[in-house]
């Protein structure tokens, strides 16, 4: 179900998006932001993004992509930009088995086809993975999946790394307003559900859901093509080696893996949101997923 209200906004140059409702399984309201092309359409991209963060970190790509013929929808996930939060709060496995299915349904109903390309950035990009893990049926109809700066079981490896994700835990735990002063990592807050998951996976190094579920496992059978981006200047939320877990454990035969920094013909060694929202991620970032959406939207000779 998809129902418009107010579209978000954008610099003056770009075009508004259409802003629409999309309620989930469990009765959440969601924004899904909604970027038509003005030239033929080619294949449709849902994006979304990490935690504390919304749509605007993505805004930009999308509008990007639109204008080479990729209509792009944009998911705010429950309890960010105007999404509704849901009453009992949010683990982070809700953003991939509730959120996901649905915007995805209406991205296939408005564009009118099931081959839909997936763009996510941190967690966002782990919210399709764990879609697609937890729906074997997507697996072929999800035309691609692209995810920056994305990994569940990296980020305490090194002691710096182990005191950054005990000092959000501990902070996570506190009362409302000492956890909202000491939580700033974004434009928007996070339930402690989802940040107390994230720590555990990253602590434990096992990306598991409260049901068992061992995802890292579960990617084997996720053959989707896959564009992931690591950044070497994303020590401690997203770092190399939990990007490459992720990338390693994912099954399709047509998969790469980018390293964005110097050492690797990059600008400069990416941190964790200059990978997708700066002036060197549209001069090189967005090129790259431009060009591999389009390799693989190639008519068939």
């Amino acid at each position: 179900m998809a129902v418009v209200r107010t579209p978000v906004r954008l610099p003056a140059s770009e075009t508004a998006p259409r802003t629409l409702d999309v309620v989930t399984s469990d009765g959440v309201r969601l924004a899904l932001h909604e970027f038509a092309t003005r030239v033929q359409p080619v294949a449709p991209v849902l994006l979304t993004h990490g935690t504390f963060s919304n749509a605007a970190i993505c805004t930009r790509l999308a509008a990007y992509l639109a204008t080479s013929g990729f209509p792009c929808w944009v998911l705010e996930l429950r309890g960010h930009g105007q999404s509704a939060a849901h009453d009992r709060g949010a683990i982070f496995e809700d953003f991939g088995l509730l959120d996901v299915p649905a915007a995805v349904e209406v991205v296939r109903q408005r564009a009118k086809t099931d081959r839909v390309f997936s763009i996510g950035h941190s967690g966002g990009g782990l919210a399709f993975l764990m879609y697609l893990a937890k729906h074997p049926g997507a697996v072929s109809s999800m035309r691609g999946v692209v995810t920056l700066a994305s990994q569940a079981t990296g980020a305490g490896l090194t002691v710096r790394g182990l005191a950054t994700i005990s000092g959000i835990v501990a902070a996570n735990n506190l009362g409302h307003y000492a956890r909202r002063r000491l939580l700033r990592l974004g434009p928007e807050s996070e339930p402690r559900g989802v940040l107390n998951q994230w720590a555990a996976w990253n602590l434990s190094r096992r990306w598991r859901g409260r049901d068992g579920t061992d995802y890292l496992g579960a990617l084997g059978a996720v053959t989707t093509p896959a564009l992931c981006f690591a950044g070497v200047g994303d020590r401690y939320i997203a770092p190399l080696e939990g990007c490459r877990r992720v990338f390693a454990a994912l099954g399709s035969k047509d998969k790469n893996l980018l390293i964005c920094g110097r050492g690797h013909d990059f600008a400069e060694d990416y941190d964790h949101a200059r990978i997708i929202a700066s002036r060197g991620a549209r001069q090189e970032i967005w090129p790259k997923i431009l060009a591999w959406l389009q390799a693989r939207t190639k008519p068939e000779a």
